[in-house]
């Protein structure tokens, strides 16, 4: 029982990058010296600061100049209550059900065929979602986030594989927002669609439909991520193969904290 409220819940709750092996691929992102004022941790080169891009569209999502501003820490404090909810970790319950359970709820119910095709997910993660949990190796991620004004609706949701999130926040948008204050505005190059779940066949980066490399070094290692991200990825014996290794590093992270 303990380990089916593990898989249930690992990844709800996002406070930095873990991967497949539990290791953080980065620290998590804080105010420095007490100001609330954004820092990347990650390395970045000037294009990648200036929304220079060698591709258009990224995993499916087109890029999209947008304004991101950053609302006050209490505003965005209360959004992201709004959003998650609260969970008993402990007993597996939902006490508040919050946007995103709403959310997965509503894809379970409404979207189970796309779920299938485009991520192979099986009857016991879609039963799983309809009670508001977020399948194993994926994240409910904001396209325009909440600290750049994002709001809590459907709309602006897509559920992804957690190497594409990542790649999404620490390759593309974290140095763009670099050093921001809250009320400050930028435009900044976000990608950004219509979907609300993330289609591996889309998997790569294209400009004018032709794929191209990207101009930066990745901060994200593939490594340290299940592999459920691209086309070739969506079989029941690989995605069995892979997720069984993220259950394994949550059980040992549980293990280790006793």
């Amino acid at each position: 029982m303990a380990e089916e409220k593990e898989y249930n819940l690992v990844h709800e709750k996002r406070k930095g990058s873990k991967g497949k092996g539990g290791k953080s691929n980065g620290k998590t992102q804080q105010p420095q010296h007490g100001a609330d004022v954004f820092h990347s941790q990650f390395h970045s080169n000037a294009d990648q600061r200036n929304g220079n891009f060698s591709f258009d569209t990224v995993h499916g999502l087109p890029l999209k100049e947008v304004e991101y501003t950053v609302p006050p820490k209490e505003e965005r404090k209360a959004k992201r209550a709004e959003f998650g909810g609260v969970v008993d970790y402990s007993t597996g319950t939902i006490v508040q059900e919050g946007v995103r359970m709403k959310f997965l709820k509503m894809l379970a119910n409404e979207h189970d065929g796309e779920l299938r095709e485009k991520l192979g997910l099986e009857d016991k993660e879609i039963e799983s979602m309809k009670k508001g949990y977020c399948p194993l190796g994926y994240n409910v991620h904001h396209k325009l986030p909440l600290h750049g004004g994002g709001k809590n609706e459907f709309k602006n949701f897509i559920l992804t594989p957690l190497y594409p999130h990542d790649q999404w926040h620490h390759d593309i948008l974290d140095a763009q927002i670099d050093g921001m204050k809250v009320g400050e505005t930028r435009k900044v190059m976000l990608p950004i669609c219509d979907d609300m779940i993330y289609d591996p066949k889309k998997y790569g980066f294209t400009r004018n439909n032709e794929p191209v490399k990207p101009n930066y070094t990745s901060n994200v290692d593939p490594a340290n991520y299940p592999k459920i991200y691209k086309a070739e990825h969506i079989t029941k014996t690989n995605r069995d193969k892979e997720l069984d290794a993220l259950r394994a590093a949550a059980a040992a992270r549980r293990q280790q904290g006793r």
